[in-house]
């Protein structure tokens, strides 16, 4: 039997690969060497013996060009990455160029976990039952702290996560791209103003700050980071009451599948359990997190967790429209409507 483990997993190989030159392999050779193969065999079976451009034989070009397309294929197994092979690199590049970039929503569930969206209880649901939600955390500027802030900032956390978290999180953090034109509009808009228009020097220096602005953004490449606090719940944590004997009985190997049917509770009556019980740990987190100074935090609503769920996924803003709308009318991944 197949174990689906990715702990137990064996690998087939640990580097078995007949050495050449330092940690390149007979595959690399190939792999170097195939787009010049190719080049020779195209020339050989498609291209007339006789054809001649401008007075040169087509024949005279074969050598040079399998010679460039060596040197790409060579170049190609120099930037493979360390965690693969070359063979498997091209071969992975190749699936995920011929593979379609948009599938439907039952295929996309099977990636994101995501069943539906709740936007009037800001909650997701994931496809075995589970529920979860977002918080926002903006952190305290740290840039200046001393060691001794830092060492209270820490154990400040480290209090929040003893005492608050008593269930499972995940911590996400993100970037987004600077608003550059967003923060320059502010000031090419006073460049209108009438004191502006009146005072060439301030003009001047506006325009010269903006242009310099601009140019100093591209270069850094600045860009905004997010924290956020994941928080689930399983119907597993909420299907029956603390300590009662029910709950004792469901643990055992046999006897547990008959008392979970029997005591579980209805679908409504279990999400809507779930959702409670998400929005308690949801405020718990905010209230700890607000309790380290200088850290403030927020829920995030459905509509805005689901898309930062979609960028996570996709690896590039989406652009729904009204996504709030878009959620009532159809899946989240752009299914049919539901």
């Amino acid at each position: 039997m197949q174990d689906r483990n990715p702990a137990k997993r064996i690998p087939k190989s640990l580097g078995t690969g007949t050495k050449l030159l330092g940690s390149y392999t007979l595959t690399d050779l190939a792999v170097a060497l195939f787009p010049g193969v190719v080049v020779v065999l195209l020339v050989q079976t498609l291209v007339p013996s006789d054809l001649a451009i401008q007075g040169y034989r087509i024949d005279t070009f074969t050598l040079p060009v399998a010679g460039a397309m060596i040197a790409v294929g060579a170049v190609f197994v120099y930037l493979t990455p360390a965690y693969t092979t070359s063979a498997d690199w091209v071969t992975s590049m190749l699936g995920f160029h011929a593979q379609s970039s948009e599938i439907d929503h039952e295929a996309a569930k099977e990636y994101t976990q995501i069943e539906r969206v709740y936007p009037d209880r800001g909650a997701i649901e994931r496809t075995d039952g589970a529920v979860f939600g977002l918080v926002q955390v903006v952190p305290p500027t740290m840039a200046l702290a001393t060691e001794e802030e830092w060492a209270q900032k820490a154990e400040s956390f480290q209090d929040f996560l003893n005492t608050t978290v008593e269930f499972p999180i995940q911590i996400y953090s993100t970037t987004q791209p600077f608003p550059v034109a967003e923060h320059l509009a502010e000031y090419e808009s006073r460049l209108g103003d009438p004191d502006v228009e009146a005072n060439p020097q301030l003009e001047s220096l506006i325009e010269q700050y903006v242009e310099w602005y601009e140019q100093e953004l591209a270069e850094r490449q600045m860009t905004i980071r997010d924290h956020y606090v994941v928080v689930p719940v399983t119907p597993a944590e909420v299907r029956f009451e603390q300590a009662s004997l029910a709950e004792q009985l469901a643990d055992l190997p046999v006897l547990g599948l008959f008392v979970r049917e029997l005591f579980a509770p209805r679908a409504a009556v279990e999400r809507e359990a779930l959702i409670d019980e998400l929005d308690d740990r949801l405020d718990r987190v905010r209230t700890g997190l607000r309790g380290i100074d200088g850290c403030t935090a927020h829920r995030i609503d459905a509509t805005e967790a689901t898309s930062i769920v979609g960028e996570y996924w996709s690896d590039e803003s989406q652009e729904y429209g009204n996504l709030d709308q878009v959620l009532r009318t159809r899946g989240m991944v752009g299914g049919p409507d539901r």
